[in-house]
């Protein structure tokens, strides 16, 4: 066999007629150095090899690529999907499902430091599956692998939000296509005290609109698919997606999804949350609901409209059909002084019908987020819980990513404007943290650190409420002036046409905003009808009277808004919103309460310390293992990580401790630091010791850290490696050496021990042919047989003396166990005594226990007495609340009753002077009969006047008594 053996540190070439087994032993064979090479010309060889298990192989790249800049340098990459930029997390969404987030790898973090679909939805999953485990089971470890109560309605809130408030996009299969804000609160210990849920801008145009690849809310879909019990009692018996227009235009089913599947992971959620059946049955007939609303016909015969279809979702939501239809198709309006049935046009009565779809799904979402918020914790309030001596909260924010479609309305204005909001805390957040490490560490940086890209122009573009006003405010005044759409785009071009960040289109239809996230262009189409969210004022007051108590809730806002049943005016609608932009009233514009929602979260993560999460879509095809450059480097550059890469760049991107840096890198000058006690004066001794290394160009030393400029790592680990490889060269050499010193004196001790025995052989040899060497053996055994006999003879001599020892050891023995006989017995009727009072004690003992038991009884009999009447006292705090919220609105009717009574009693005052100031005029001129008798006229209208008036005066009064005396009952 001839080849060539490869080592790492050389070539070995052996030739033919070379036993391989010689190889081996003259080679060291090492499975990590040495590999065998057959040659072309060589017949069959074979070398050592041994066999490893598969999980027992670890991909680990070498220390030298510790904090690489570039991961394609690395020879593995961890399947993680994440990496530490420097300021913030990039997560790439890896569109597969990796074993990573199980609870043991969660055990193993604890205590440890170091755009649409992109993956903020999972992340969010991630994080508060890992608080909740953390602290779910006290702060003092993990006690118990079976969650607690709270752990576990935390996390199995997430499948409930995303039956109702996920669906499927072109880019993800389950985005949420809602924003939520999900505080958990600790206690000083750092147990999970509770969890409040607040949410944003749910995506109601997606109940009645989907394009071809994408799916309504997954509830509806998991209803169609529940079992054959539950569709029966929803009345979808024998339905599916086909049959209702409002999914049966789009995808009915996801890939690798089933949605009965995931309709039984939904109830098993509520029962967790501990929605009850009842409760359960609530929200999904509102759902049901909706797509009997969108399968209702609406025809046109003859110039008269009709629709038909719709007495079931009449009964579901336990409205007539009569006024339902009625008031859908003619609603009231107000003609003078008269109220006048106003036919709809199909259109019209279609856009009713789906803005009513759209109210039912806001408010039913709303209903179940505040539901589960009580379920998680429903014995204390978010303020009674911050409130608390000691408790804090960490928020987990997932707000829809930075949209821009080829038609973008008023809904990704909202989006995108906050996007703003939060790019630009991230900014303020990020970027100004860094500012402050340098000053902190007294880190001179030549950058002037002009880096931030000023969004508030922008911001103030959209939220303004000052000359010049932005879109928001444009929009609510054009809601509030019962304006259009034209002049709403009219009045925003007039207020923003020199703005650097705003743009009119040239054809009219729009304009385009300079985003920090690129320029998107938006159509003003249909804001005015979106900003005021229309509903039908008369359904909603016939849903806030339902006979389904759900529905009536959902609408009890509307419940008893004007008197006499009858709708508002829409002058009495106008008077409302000013009252509303005054400061009063409940009506808001849909932009207004957005802004307003904005502006709290703000100023609550204001009060934060943030971690900020990158979430990455790595190509828009939803395929595991395959990057989109162009796709992936737009986010980056959109969401601030190249920016911040950037910064780190130019200032000192990597840092390290006194402590770590030394010992890191001590083995570069060893001799320098090993007296040395103080670590910063150690560190200058190591990076001075370093060639071509300067001071403020390459790296500078801090308070309490080392800062370097990027790259510098890298050559200190070079010199690092090679410190390591002269050290292990010199071990290796002096091992050798020891090896082979101990082979030399091995082969001198084997060569003197062969003189030595040849020696002693010549001599026994030479011995053995010697006349009188044979004499002396044959006397040695003659001498032996003697002294055979004499010890045979002194062996029987002892042997008779150990029997006679023995003999005597016997009779001792034989007295001993008669002792030991009676002492036997003795202690058999100990134990016997012994056991009849452990008899004796085991019947007191289940005396015991059964008292026990009937104790145990009693206290969990204490204990269901004492939560229901905690449930009763939390009942008699919600009442009193409400008591007293229901006193000051009657304080409040009543001082409006009082000054509207002081009016009337003004105007009283003065048609009583008037009557008088007439009645003198009468008197004077009696004798003229035409004139007389106008004046009669005229002084009975005003007497008529006054008797109204005067009975208006009585009507109020005795109203006002009356609530004064309801107020007194409640009170």
């Amino acid at each position: 066999q001839s080849g060539t053996i490869l080592h790492s540190h050389g070539i070995e070439v052996y030739h033919k007629h070379t036993p391989l087994a010689a190889i081996d032993h003259d080679a060291g064979f090492n499975l990590q150095k040495w590999a065998w090479i057959e040659q072309k010309d060589s017949p069959e060889a074979f070398v050592k090899e041994e066999k490893i298990p598969k999980d027992k192989v670890y991909m680990m790249n070498p220390p030298k690529l510790d904090q690489v800049e570039d991961m394609a340098e690395l020879l593995y990459l961890h399947e993680a999907a994440v990496t530490y930029s420097g300021l913030f997390l990039v997560a790439v969404n890896p569109y597969r499902n990796l074993p990573i987030y199980s609870s043991e790898i969660i055990k193993h973090y604890r205590k440890k430091r170091r755009e649409s679909g992109a993956g903020k939805t999972e992340n969010t999953k991630i994080v508060i599956q890992y608080l909740a485990t953390i602290a779910g089971n006290g702060s003092n470890g993990f006690t118990s692998d079976k969650p607690s109560k709270l752990e576990e309605q935390i996390l199995q809130a997430n499948p409930i939000l995303e039956a109702f408030g996920n669906a499927q996009t072109i880019r993800n299969n389950n985005s949420s296509r809602f924003g939520k804000f999900i505080r958990i609160i600790f206690n000083r210990n750092g147990d999970i005290r509770g969890t409040f849920i607040d949410w944003y801008l749910l995506e109601t145009s997606r109940v009645h609109t989907q394009t071809l690849e994408e799916r309504n809310y997954h509830i509806f879909y998991q209803l169609l698919s529940a079992n054959q019990d539950m569709k029966a009692t929803l009345h979808i018996d024998q339905k599916c997606p086909a049959d209702f227009n409002y999914t049966k235009n789009s995808n009915h089913t996801i890939q690798g999804v089933d949605d009965a599947a995931e309709y039984n992971k939904l109830v098993q959620s509520m029962d967790i949350m501990g929605i009850t059946f009842e409760e359960r049955l609530d929200f999904f007939r509102i759902v049901v609901a909706i797509l009997y609303l969108g399968n209702i016909v609406v025809s046109n015969h003859f110039g008269r409209v009709d629709i038909t279809n719709y007495e079931l979702a009449c009964e579901i939501l336990g409205v007539s059909p009569l006024l339902f239809k009625k008031h859908l198709m003619e609603p009231q309006i107000r003609a003078g002084n008269e109220w006048v049935s106003q036919s709809k046009s199909p259109s019209q009565v279609k856009d009713h019908l789906d803005a009513l779809t759209k109210v039912l799904y806001e408010r039913n979402f709303g209903h179940l987020v505040s539901r589960i918020n009580m379920a998680i914790d429903g014995s204390r309030s978010l303020e009674g819980m911050l409130a608390s001596e000691g408790e804090r909260f960490i928020g987990v924010l997932d707000i829809a990513g930075f949209e821009i479609f080829k038609i973008n309305s008023f809904e990704q204005l909202c989006i995108n404007y906050t996007n703003e909001k939060l790019q630009d805390f991230f900014n303020q957040n990020m970027f100004v943290l860094e500012e402050n490490e340098y000053k902190k560490e007294n880190i001179q940086c030549d950058d002037s650190f002009d880096y931030r890209n000023d969004l508030q122009p922008t911001i103030d573009l959209i939220e303004s409420a000052k000359n010049p006003i932005g879109i928001l405010s444009c929009l609510e005044d054009e809601c509030v002036t019962q304006g259009t759409d034209e002049r709403l785009l009219s009045k925003i071009v007039e207020q923003n046409a020199s703005n650097p960040r705003f743009k009119r289109d040239i054809y009219n239809e729009g304009f385009t905003i300079k985003h920090y996230a690129g320029d998107v262009k938006y159509s003003t189409s249909g804001w005015i009808e979106r900003g005021k969210d229309p509903l039908n004022e008369h359904i909603a007051r016939l849903f806030s009277e339902s006979t389904n108590p759900h529905v009536a809730t959902l609408f009890k806002d509307y419940a008893n808004t004007s008197a006499n049943n009858t709708p508002r005016t829409a002058v009495e609608v106008r008077k409302a919103l000013f009252k509303t932009r005054k400061g009063g009233g409940n009506f808001h514009t849909v932009g207004y309460k957005h802004k307003q929602q904005l502006s709290v979260l703000m100023n609550i993560l204001n009060n934060t310390h943030p971690h900020f999460v990158r979430c990455i879509l790595p190509n828009d095809r939803k395929r595991p293992g395959e990057i989109q450059p162009q796709l992936v480097l737009h986010q980056l550059r959109c969401n601030g990580v190249l920016e911040g890469i950037r910064i780190c760049r130019i200032g000192y991107p990597n840092r390290l401790t006194f402590q770590q840096f030394r010992e890191q890198y001590k083995l570069i000058a060893p001799e320098l630091v090993s007296n040395e006690h103080d670590h910063r004066k150690a560190c200058m001794l190591i990076l001075d010791s370093v060639p071509n290394l300067l001071n403020t160009t390459h790296y500078q030393l801090g308070k309490t850290k080392v800062f370097f400029k990027a790259g510098i790592l890298g050559e200190l680990e070079k010199q690092r490696d090679l410190k390591l490889s002269e050290i292990v060269t010199k071990i290796q050499a002096a091992c050798l050496g020891l090896i082979a010193r101990r082979r030399v004196m091995l082969r001198q001790s084997q060569d003197q021990l062969i003189r030595t025995i040849q020696r002693n052989a010549r001599v026994y040899v030479s011995m053995q042919k010697s006349k009188l060497w044979k004499v002396y053996f044959r006397r040695k055994d003659l001498q032996y047989t003697f002294g055979a006999e004499n010890a045979i003879q002194k062996k029987i001599d002892d042997l008779e003396q150990v029997l006679s020892v023995t003999q005597e050891q016997l009779h001792e023995l034989s007295e001993e166990n008669q002792n030991q006989q009676k002492y036997i017995e003795k202690q058999e009727n100990e134990v016997q005594r012994w056991q009849t009072a452990y008899h004796q004690m085991e019947e007191e003992k289940s005396l015991w226990i059964s008292k026990n038991k009937q104790l145990e009884q009693e206290l969990e009999e204490t204990k269901e007495a004492f939560s229901i009447s905690q449930k009763e006292l939390f009942e008699a705090r919600q009442l009193s609340e409400e008591q007293a919220v229901m006193l000051s609105k009657i304080h409040q009717d009543i001082q409006e009753e009082c000054e509207e009574n002081e009016s009337l009693m003004v105007q009283c005052d003065e048609l009583c002077r008037e009557n008088q100031e007439l009645q003198e005029k009468i008197q004077h001129l009696e004798e003229d009969k035409g004139v007389s008798e106008e004046l009669q006229e005229e002084l009975n209208e005003k007497v008529r006047e006054c008797e109204q008036l005067q009975q208006v005066i009585e009507e109020n009064e005795s109203k006002h008594s009356q609530e004064i005396a309801i107020r007194d009952e409640k009170i």
